[in-house]
């Protein structure tokens, strides 16, 4: 699989899953592979020697403090271990929105809070990115998953039963001058 080259101020846009075509880039930044334990070793300890060369952070393109960490701080490697790793990702997104459910907006304790995805990954969602990423609390989550599960299954269409079959519509009822026969 081909890998864009390192980019260490572009925003980090899309994922592309480890198998398949990949989707098409995103108009600015750069795409990134994830969920892939070699994609941890190949880029992305390519992309930290990279950094440590032009003595830049990998995450935030800030200047290095010593040459000796590809970060600037806790916050940029937490960030950068983020794009590869869901714990890494669960922490930067709770302590993004402050321990507080983005639906019901209220505070819990990080036990009680769960991370879940705005577009969720059935629906064509980005695994890691952290703009499809929230805080919800347990019961919101279960609400959020069942009306998902609710929306999934009304767009499913049924099978029309077979012709002849009981219940089957007769064909001339078929007819209408939408669907002429």
């Amino acid at each position: 699989m081909e890998r864009e080259a390192f980019d260490p101020g572009g925003p980090v846009l899309g994922v592309v899953a480890p198998s398949g075509p990949a989707p098409p880039a995103p108009p600015r930044g750069r795409v990134v592979v994830l969920n892939n334990a070699d994609a941890w070793r190949t880029e992305a300890s390519g992309r930290k020697a990279e950094a440590r060369r032009r003595r830049r952070c990998v995450e935030c393109a800030g200047a290095l403090p010593s040459g000796r960490s590809p970060y600037c701080s806790s916050r940029c490697r937490w960030r950068f271990h983020g794009h590869y790793f869901w714990d890494a990702a669960r922490v930067v997104v709770l302590r993004r929105d402050r321990y507080t459910c983005r639906i019901c907006r209220r505070r819990f304790r990080a036990r009680e809070l769960e991370v879940d995805h705005v577009i969720e990954l059935a629906a064509g969602g980005r695994p890691l990115e952290f703009a499809n990423l929230q805080t919800v609390c347990r019961p919101c989550h279960r609400a959020k998953t069942v009306q998902f599960v609710r929306w999934r299954a009304g767009r499913a269409r049924p099978r029309p039963p077979a012709i002849g079959a009981a219940g089957a519509p007769e064909p001339e009822s078929w007819v209408s001058p939408w669907f002429p026969a």
